[in-house]
């Protein structure tokens, strides 16, 4: 039985003043973001430049440091990042930096010691396309003098990212409040530059725990894991954090977590670690194990599980890109027919065993479309993503409510564990 007719036009005059309010908020309170998205987008656009760095005569076993400076002699490095497996690294670099040296990091102490293999290059004598091509010299006395044997981590004025590696903090950080996810939208360098971002341990390191890395979605924090995290064995695992801005390039972002992982496992040497990812954040963990099995760098990640990830692309997404005054680098990403969408699929056969977690539970009156309230079905149940993964589970939740479903969480263990046993 169908609505009277009154009470269909009063609630549909109801609902349009009601978007238009929400519209007018959306206008009034969004000027000053897009501003502040302007600024971030403008200094991403000019104040950053990415290399591609080849070097030859090498061992696939190498660990290789790579060090950007500005001047020989500086007491602070720009940035560093690390080299591990067969093949050749994306270099992220401001544009200030003018040098690049690189070392064998023989006894893996992220420290330079002067009869580790080394070579220093100016920038400049990359091509027209940012390449460089560089063969390691163990004879040349031309170091850095400040380099040697100084912790990386202490010298280091991150220009490029303030991430932080390995530092143990609590989900009651105030780096993982709502303000700081915000931050990380709308201003995603300033959230790098405060210091925001980085894979945070949630307990001291312990070689007898296996490593479970928890990735956010978009406008989210590590904190959105807590019911998650509660259900954990920390008595099996260890958990760590990837908290980054969510309005950077996905690759980018990507990336970055390839770099933290290398460091962190450049210095602990663990064997064994779990991927895990809500919303988005699966997109980033996707695009970084394509990454990583590119060049044969992360055989220790043995299982990937998203939940409710926008495996399809995010449709709203594409309006943004489409109307919006200032586009956020990562709606690019997101949009449904995206490059970076066409190719998370492109490389799946060596990729570790995956777990995809959809929910299915409309919410709201406006929204009818079906999926979580948030991301379709459609979205979620790409036929690749599908076809990738090894289990696929379903369940009656919304978006953000399905991290609190006690029958995840058992599911999730019972994974783990089999991929354990599968080593």
């Amino acid at each position: 039985m169908g609505l009277p007719r009154l009470c269909i036009s009063t609630f549909s005059t109801l609902s349009l003043i009601r978007a238009l309010l929400i519209s007018l908020t959306l206008v009034l309170s969004g000027c000053s973001q897009f501003r502040d998205l302007a600024k971030d987008v403008e200094s991403l656009n000019q104040d950053y430049i990415q290399y591609e760095v080849q070097v030859e005569g090498r061992l696939d076993s190498d660990t290789l440091i790579l060090i950007l400076l500005e001047d020989i002699d500086a007491k602070n490095i720009d940035g560093f990042d690390v080299m591990l497996g067969e093949s050749d690294i994306t270099l992220q670099a401001v544009t200030s930096s003018q040098y690049l040296f690189i070392f064998i990091d023989k006894n893996n102490d992220l420290r330079f010691q002067v009869d580790e293999e080394f070579e220093l290059i100016h920038l400049t004598e990359a091509d027209s396309n940012n390449r460089l091509s560089i063969t390691l010299n163990a004879t040349d006395s031309d170091y850095p003098l400040n380099l040697v044997d100084k912790p990386l981590k202490e010298i280091t004025n991150l220009r490029i990212s303030q991430a932080k590696f390995g530092e143990v903090t609590e989900l009651t950080d105030n780096r993982f409040d709502k303000e700081g996810a915000k931050l990380g939208m709308w201003q995603p360098i300033t959230h790098l530059q405060q210091g925001n971002s980085g894979l945070f341990f949630l307990a001291p390191y312990d070689k007898n725990k296996i490593p479970v890395i928890l990735v956010h979605g978009m406008a989210g924090t590590a904190r959105d894991f807590e019911p998650l995290i509660r259900a954990i064995d920390k008595e099996r695992y260890q958990v760590w954090v990837f908290n980054y801005p969510t309005g950077l390039p996905l690759l980018m972002v990507a990336k970055g977590l390839d770099n933290l992982i290398n460091i962190i496992k450049a210095k602990h040497q663990f064997s064994q670690a779990h991927l895990l990812a809500h919303s988005m954040g699966g997109l980033v963990s996707k695009a970084y194990l394509n990454i990583c099995t590119k060049t044969a760098s992360c055989a220790e990640v043995i299982s990937f599980t998203s939940i409710s990830s926008p495996f399809g692309g995010v449709d709203s997404a594409q309006n943004g890109v489409d109307y919006a005054p200032v586009v956020m680098p990562s709606w690019r990403d997101l949009a449904p027919k995206s490059e970076f969408i066409e190719d998370l699929f492109i490389n799946s056969e060596t990729m570790p065993p995956h777990l995809l977690n959809f929910g299915f539970k409309i919410s709201g009156l406006l929204n009818q479309q079906s999926g979580d309230g948030v991301i379709s079905l459609s979205s979620q149940l790409t036929l690749q993503a599908q076809q990738s993964a090894e289990k696929v589970r379903g369940y009656d939740e919304d978006h953000v409510g399905i991290l609190s479903n006690e029958q995840l969480h058992r599911s999730i263990a019972e994974f783990w564990k089999e991929a354990e046993l599968s080593q």
